[in-house]
């Protein structure tokens, strides 16, 4: 089997089936995936996150069932008690401001992270295709030397003829 390891793709990335994703040596199977940015950090690692977020996933079903038909589909302009909303006004403000101030910082140093990850796969991918192809053309330049060679030591080795 190909030295690359073949990963399932989550069907939620696509509209369609799962498909097969080759996955750089790079990682081992035992080793946990990639955090997402709203997993916090380990101190000192930037490629882990701790188990559990304490936010919720993504669910792939939508929230809220759709209306049937017959029964109005009508918002109320407020679901949430004025308590509620001046909650989340301060909480939105707060996530804006960390995401504009620190929260940069830990981006940018994720993406600089699994930048470097992926630049040093790619190298290591371009690295082994070239030594490749270059043991295909060596064999056949080492050849043709030889050929050439025993062709000059055979035109000397014979004496003139007159």
């Amino acid at each position: 089997m190909n030295p690359a390891r073949r990963l399932l793709v989550s069907p939620l990335l696509f509209d369609r089936n799962p498909k097969e994703a080759i996955v750089s040596d790079f990682h081992r199977a035992d080793e946990p995936e990639i955090p997402l940015l709203n997993e916090p950090l380990v101190q000192g690692n930037l490629l882990r996150g701790r188990h559990g977020s304490p936010f919720e996933t993504v669910s792939a079903q939508p929230s809220t069932p759709a209306p049937s038909p017959g029964v109005s589909a009508e918002v109320p302009d407020s679901p949430l008690p004025p308590d509620a909303e001046a909650l989340v006004e301060r909480l939105s403000g707060r996530a804006m401001s960390w995401l504009t101030g620190d929260g940069r910082g830990v981006i940018e140093a994720r993406c600089a992270a699994a930048m470097q990850e992926h630049a040093h796969w790619i190298v290591g991918q371009v690295s082994r295709e070239i030594g490749l192809a270059l043991e295909a053309e060596l064999k056949g330049w080492v050849k043709a030397a030889v050929r050439e060679e025993l062709a000059a030591r055979a035109a000397q080795s014979t004496p003139p003829e007159a």
